[in-house]
């Protein structure tokens, strides 16, 4: 029998893989996309460190063995053990130079470089990731692609994983998930074109509109219950992916590569022609506002389509 590889993941969401910025706020979609690359460690022994607010999203995950909440304890207890792979997808600089001192055998991800006096990646291939994908506009790979790249696999159409031990039965035909976080207003589409899209299709689906969006377990629970989500590039998304549901993502100043190729997830982009995009500008500064160039009847058109 194979043995099982020792496999330290550190990714608690205060950064994000494909964006420059370290927050307190934790991105929970970033944690969960990163679940996908269990599939490569399943038949391993995977410690995974994560944030508090992160960690009931990975709570029963069969290829995780111990999941570990960040602070001083846990980095005590794992900077004392050997790893044959290590994965760091936090930039955080404080996180970086503490995995320098962790002992593994392979390193991927992210660590602090003394020579630059900064953070830096293990492959050179993946040094665009410091910046983030926004700033790399020519690249051509989707998120998962690029998560995949960085720990020398390739993807082939592998979601995040989300175990849910009670899941939900649908009893809606769409969810409108109308609602975005206060990072990045402009994804928001116009609630008009929301009320455009319900009359357009109120008549033969059952419609729910956002709910429990400020308590993750109440999100979790309305995600379930709708057959298909409509949403603008959110948390709402992947979730909905891990929990088997049809998707649709509304893309405008946000870069629609990072879910492009993804399993059950349709994007429909915004057919403005603005230089500027991907901007992930947080508030518009050109003449026309990117989101309303996306049409109720062609998002109405693709619901009725993937509910055949």
């Amino acid at each position: 029998m194979k043995k099982r590889k020792k496999v330290l993941i550190i990714k608690t969401g205060f950064s994000e893989f494909l964006d420059m910025g370290i927050s307190t706020a934790v991105s929970l979609g970033d944690v969960l996309v990163c679940t996908s690359i269990l599939h490569v460690y399943k038949n391993d022994q995977v410690t995974w460190v994560t944030s508090w607010k992160a960690h009931q999203l990975l709570q029963n995950n069969p290829f995780i063995d111990k999941l570990l909440i960040f602070g001083p304890d846990t980095f005590g207890e794992v900077g004392t053990k050997n790893y044959d792979i290590l994965i760091n997808l936090e930039k955080d600089i404080g996180i970086c130079a503490f995995v320098s001192r962790i002992k593994a055998v392979k390193r991927y991800g992210f660590y602090f470089n003394p020579r630059k006096r900064d953070i830096d990646t293990y492959k050179t291939s993946t040094q665009f990731l410091l910046l983030g994908q926004e700033n790399q506009r020519e690249i051509k790979k989707t998120g998962f692609e690029i998560l995949y790249d960085s720990i020398d696999q390739k993807w082939e159409g592998q979601g995040a994983i989300l175990v849910r031990k009670h899941p939900g039965h649908p009893k809606y035909d769409i969810g409108f998930n109308y609602s975005v976080g206060k990072k990045w207003p402009t994804k928001a589409w116009p609630l008009a074109y929301w009320k455009k899209l319900e009359s357009l299709l109120a008549s033969r689906y059952t419609i729910s509109w956002q709910q429990g969006h400020k308590n993750i377990k109440s999100y979790m629970r309305w995600l379930e219950q709708c057959r298909l989500i409509v949403t603008s590039d959110s948390l709402a998304q992947i979730l909905a992916q891990a929990m088997g549901r049809e998707v649709i993502s509304l893309y405008g100043p946000t870069y629609y590569r990072r879910m492009h190729g993804v399993p059950q997830v349709t994007i429909i982009r915004s057919t403005l022609r603005c230089p500027h995009l991907p901007c992930y500008l947080p508030i518009c500064k050109y003449h026309k506002f990117c989101m309303e160039f996306i049409s109720p009847l062609k998002v109405a058109k693709t619901c009725e389509r993937l509910l055949k």
